[in-house]
């Protein structure tokens, strides 16, 4: 929400409700009208429109007055709507060369009425995040209100503070923010270099006293350095927490949260190579947790970890610093084995990624050694494929796609990760969510995709080294694609590469299968030549009806690679004609099922149905049919069943998805 949209919304209800409007009883169930207002400012959050929407409530009438500004007042990101309502000489905007952009600040201290007015805002306000960047408050202004004239806190029913402000200096707000009524409490600040001081540590650890009913709470992963003291002093002094993020963690704090009942999600630094968990944790630590989110140096630490937990996690979520060993992920699975293998729902693990500037090498186009598919191969869908895939030869050996500077500081050397290295993660039935990224390569053919996706029916993302590539040719076709969809119905999210050799020309018919929830589809550091991007993009637009992005060799690690430009330009080019072709898709279902609406109604009405209303609605139709059962006699209802079977057969699965 812009500035002077923001001040004309907040400022057009700051005075009287209008007079009460003669309106339906309907609208007088106030659980009714925060229902609606709730609804309003949640599918709109942060738009100018839900605001005005609010707003335009709050002076229909004095029934929506209070509902409706008390729903536009209850979220804030900033404090400048809380000053533009006060006196227009109180308040002004000041530009100086040596600020990025102009700050609110005060021409003089607040009035008792002022604060009275700043007060009945307040009040409303539930989530709070303190500082807006597109309109900031300038550091005197903040410190102003920190005092204000009376004993009791200044925003009573406050929830939730998100505090994202970077200056040192205002820092002391965050204790009149603070109540009994705040649940959340989120410190996101994102400057590491910055400088805690001790009047900054005293304030936080004074937080679990004035804000003791915290449940979720978010320290600066960072910012604190090893002054471990005080992030253990104020974590342990919380006994009702369930989600926790923050940095590093001492033994002491650890050991405190890993006998918390009420704790379900924790995301912490496993960096501390002082930390012994073998004396530290206790045996069946955190048996409550749910949710791990781990940034750990190596996988060392994480074992020694993983090995003292209790309970069964559904979600591990894992970020390294160091390039994991070859054995990396069969370790995992063996020390996660321990848990339930149908509780684990979600499984990460990443490499961390130090940011470096992106390089696009332009050079002329090298063409690989890769051997072409004979005249005389098998179809599939009526696309040409090769009867058996050939893995490159010495997959540990040099690779076939240059690599390139893709290398880690102190990582073991690069290894191919086959069928037996992710054979194990089968075991765990339940996983919805696959994401791993590491500094290894990938080869995997369409039996081996079949071999693992058949084990989770359940999957809905799954993702092998979207950042640094599968580097050696990939073994996946158009068949192993399919049968993945296939298998995984409720797919969303992929990215694997995809082996493009089989793509000569686009087929004149088809008969497959379609997933309409994946909209963006990752394809990692695929190859792809030029006069394959027609018929690629018609596979994708036939079994991807609803995609709209492709993104591949879209990494600063795979951008560093031999013709990386030019694969990624020509995978441009499909995500376009992708796009291009799905709206004509589109616009051919949409005139198809026109045309045939009204030979179909014609038919149903020879038969006593009155209309078909169109094959989208074939609810609709179900209820006419079993409604008709009652009024026409029993041949007459033959006749309309065996139409509706004859529509099925000729029309298929369009008949069958509501939309």
């Amino acid at each position: 929400m812009d500035s002077e949209g923001a001040a004309g919304t907040f400022q057009c209800v700051s005075h009287l409700p209008p007079q009460h409007a003669r309106m339906h009883r309907l609208f007088l169930i106030q659980e009714l009208l925060c229902i609606i207002c709730e609804h309003v400012r949640n599918d709109n959050a942060g738009s100018i429109a839900a605001g005005r929407t609010l707003a335009s409530l709050a002076r229909t009438s004095k029934v929506f007055h209070h509902v409706a500004t008390s729903a536009l007042w209850s979220r804030l990101d900033g404090l400048t709507p809380l000053l533009r309502p006060l006196a227009s000489d109180l308040i002004f905007t000041a530009e100086n060369m040596a600020r990025p952009q102009p700050v609110l600040m005060l021409r003089r201290p607040l009035k008792m009425a002022e604060w009275e007015i700043l007060r009945s805002l307040a009040r409303r306000v539930e989530h709070l995040c303190v500082h807006d960047p597109a309109r900031p408050v300038d550091i005197s202004t903040v410190l102003s209100l920190c005092h204000p004239p009376t004993n009791s806190p200044l925003f009573p029913n406050l929830k939730s503070i998100l505090w994202n402000d970077e200056r040192a200096e205002t820092f002391a707000f965050i204790r009149t923010l603070s109540g009994p009524t705040v649940t959340s409490l989120a410190i996101t600040i994102t400057n590491d270099s910055r400088k805690w001081h001790i009047p900054e540590f005293g304030i936080l650890a004074s937080l679990p006293y004035v804000c003791p009913n915290i449940t979720e709470v978010t320290l600066p992963t960072n910012a604190f350095g090893n002054d471990f003291p005080s992030l253990s002093e104020t974590l342990c002094a919380w006994n009702n927490l369930t989600e926790i993020k923050c940095g590093a963690i001492e033994g002491t704090a650890l050991a405190h949260l890993a006998r918390q009942p009420a704790l379900r999600k924790l995301s912490f630094n496993l960096n501390n190579a002082g930390l012994k968990l073998d004396s530290s944790l206790p045996s069946g630590a955190f048996s409550c947790v749910r949710d791990f989110q781990i940034h750990a140096a190596n996988l060392s630490f994480l074992d020694a970890f993983i090995s003292k937990l209790g309970g069964s996690p559904t979600s591990m979520r894992v970020l390294v610093d160091t390039n994991p060993p070859p054995t990396s992920i069969t370790s995992l699975v063996a020390t996660l084995r321990r848990f339930s293998s149908t509780h684990l729902q979600d499984l990460s693990l990443r490499l961390m990624t130090p940011p470096s500037p992106r390089v696009m090498p332009v050079h002329p186009l090298h063409l690989l050694a890769h051997p072409q598919p004979p005249a005389n191969v098998g179809t599939y869908m009526g696309y040409p494929i090769i009867s058996s895939f050939q893995p490159p030869p010495a997959l540990n050996g040099p690779h076939i796609v240059s690599s390139g500077s893709v290398s880690t500081s102190g990582s073991p050397t690069c290894h191919t990760l086959t069928l037996g290295d992710f054979i194990h993660l089968t075991c765990f039935e339940s996983l919805g969510r696959i994401d791993i990224s590491i500094n290894h390569s990938i080869h995997l053919d369409d039996d081996d995709l079949r071999s693992l996706v058949s084990a989770w029916p359940r999957l809905y993302s799954f993702s092998l080294n979207d950042t640094a590539g599968w580097r050696v040719k990939s073994g996946i076709t158009q068949t192993g694609l399919i049968a993945m969809l296939d298998c995984c119905p409720d797919l969303q999210k992929l990215c694997i590469a995809l082996n493009t050799d089989a793509f000569i020309e686009v087929p004149s018919d088809r008969e497959g299968i379609e997933n309409t929830a994946v909209r963006t589809l990752g394809l990692a550091d695929s190859l792809i030549e030029a006069r394959a991007t027609v018929a690629v993009a018609a596979f994708l637009s036939d079994i991807f009806p609803n995609l709209t992005t492709i993104v591949a060799w879209d990494s600063v690690v795979m951008s560093r690679r031999l013709n990386a430009g030019i694969y990624a330009e020509r995978w441009m080019h499909v995500s376009e004609q992708v796009h291009g072709m799905n709206k004509v898709r589109a616009q051919e279902r949409k005139w198809w099922l026109s045309d045939d609406d009204g030979e179909r109604n014609q038919r149903l009405r020879a038969n006593g149905v009155n209309g078909y209303p169109g094959s989208k609605d074939i609810g609709i139709v179900v209820i006419i049919l079993n409604g008709s059962a009652g009024k026409c006699g029993q041949t007459e209802f033959v006749g309309i069943l065996a139409n509706y079977q004859e529509m099925v057969t000729k029309y298929g699965c369009m008949l069958t998805e509501p939309h």
